[in-house]
């Protein structure tokens, strides 16, 4: 399958989607995921030195659930984590609420989000920084999944929690093989996420779905604290670097890769998944319907930050973030291989090689913006980005030098 297969499954599927009753985060989802790299969202023109070989190259839509423009954001994204990220042993924490709130979960996504964040950073804080359990302020990225394996609804908060921090004193205090007791965490991470959830109800923030009464409600709060809830501690990583490399292929790019697209017929699509009971790969059909409703579920809200950062990865501990790299290290140079050549990507003409420079740049007409109405028609407008008066003049007058030839590229290192 090539990277296109979600989106060619979207363009063949268009009246049908068009038709679906959906939210405004989905159909502006459903827009960029279409248009990405297609002429509707503009144009910037390469221009060779040396031969006028001309190349457009189309841009992005960069939506964070389109898995066709994600790669970039994605390498991106973990070299900004490297700096971030401390040289030490980490271990992987995953919250999880039951599934009995999941219909109440659907009609307030942003309010139970933040329930979810909030809950799952008190537990951690509150026992790592307790002397029974280590007595240390620790670093915490957190990354917020609304999906199982199989695209279901399940949402899950991803913790990387440092295994070592910073103590009262202010001096490194490394911690063990193990972070805390199981039951532990999951009775205190119980009551802080009912605690939060009982306040929203009585301040009227909760809304209700309409097959669900007050008095429903209030069984189904008392019915989730009889229950185990399930915090998953994982063995300790050396560092921290793998887990945030698993989490980057979600945080970017959506929930499904077109790899796992085995087939697509008029009627069903059929995608493999691992199966985390017996670690087997297996296969399931989807009715076109359900697929496209527990893909477009997963949309985040607008606005909503689904990786956050707390204690010493919080923004607001770069000193004391500062100690405790002077003192363990980050990961930064750590496999810098791939963040280097990124930086040092270039356009070449296929015909010289030479370097191709960027001539001007035509971007799609938003509404309200009348300088660029006629920014999608044959003719150079809108901004000029990374390139002088003189190299735009010079790129719109085309009765001043020879018809350019247009040729395909490839993309080549700086070196």
């Amino acid at each position: 399958m090539s990277d296109r297969t979600i989106q060619n499954l979207f363009l063949a599927n268009k009246s049908f989607l068009d038709s679906m009753p959906k939210p405004l985060k989905v159909i502006k989802a459903i827009e960029k995921i279409t248009t990405c790299r297609t002429s509707a969202l503009g144009t910037s023109v390469y221009v060779c030195p040396k031969d006028n070989t001309v190349h457009e190259q189309y841009h992005s839509c960069r939506h964070r659930h389109c898995f066709l423009c994600a790669e970039k954001k994605r390498q991106e994204w973990l070299e900004n984590q490297k700096s971030k990220l401390l040289d030490c042993p980490h271990f992987h924490v995953v919250f999880t609420i039951p599934h009995d709130y999941l219909s109440v979960w659907r009609f307030n996504e942003a309010l139970l989000s933040r329930y979810l964040f909030r809950a799952s950073q008190d537990t951690a804080m509150e026992l790592l920084g307790s002397e029974k359990y280590g007595g240390i302020c620790p670093g915490i990225m957190m990354a917020l999944h609304t999906w199982g394996r199989k695209l279901d609804l399940h949402p899950h908060m991803h913790c990387l929690v440092s295994a070592g921090g910073l103590t009262k004193q202010g001096d490194w205090r490394a911690l063990g093989n193990f972070l805390v007791p199981g039951d532990v965490i999951r009775t205190l991470f119980r009551g802080k996420f009912q605690a939060l959830i009982k306040q929203g109800f009585e301040r009227g923030e909760l809304v209700l779905p309409q097959d669900l009464s007050t008095s429903g409600f209030w069984q189904l709060y008392r019915r989730a604290y009889k229950k185990t809830w399930c915090v998953r501690i994982q063995e300790r990583y050396e560092h921290g670097k793998g887990v945030a490399c698993y989490l980057a292929r979600y945080c970017k790019g959506g929930p499904l890769h077109p790899k796992q697209l085995v087939m697509i017929d008029n009627r069903q699509v059929h995608m493999s998944y691992l199966d985390h009971r017996d670690k087997r790969v297996k296969t399931q059909g989807l009715k076109r319907e359900e697929f496209f409703k527990r893909y477009l579920s997963h949309i985040p809200v607008d606005g909503l930050h689904t990786v956050r950062h707390f204690g010493l990865y919080a923004p607001a501990s770069k000193a004391r973030h500062a100690r405790c790299a002077a003192h363990v290290g980050t990961l930064t140079g750590v496999d810098p291989s791939y963040g280097e050549r990124l930086k040092a990507m270039l356009i070449c003409c296929r015909e010289c090689g030479s370097a191709m420079r960027l001539s001007y740049q035509r971007w799609r007409a938003e509404k309200g913006i009348s300088i660029n109405k006629e920014s999608l028609q044959d003719r150079a407008s809108g901004p000029v980005q990374q390139v002088d008066e003189s190299v735009h003049a010079t790129a719109l007058r085309e009765t001043d030098r020879p018809p350019p030839s247009w040729a395909p590229i490839f993309f080549g290192l700086n070196a």
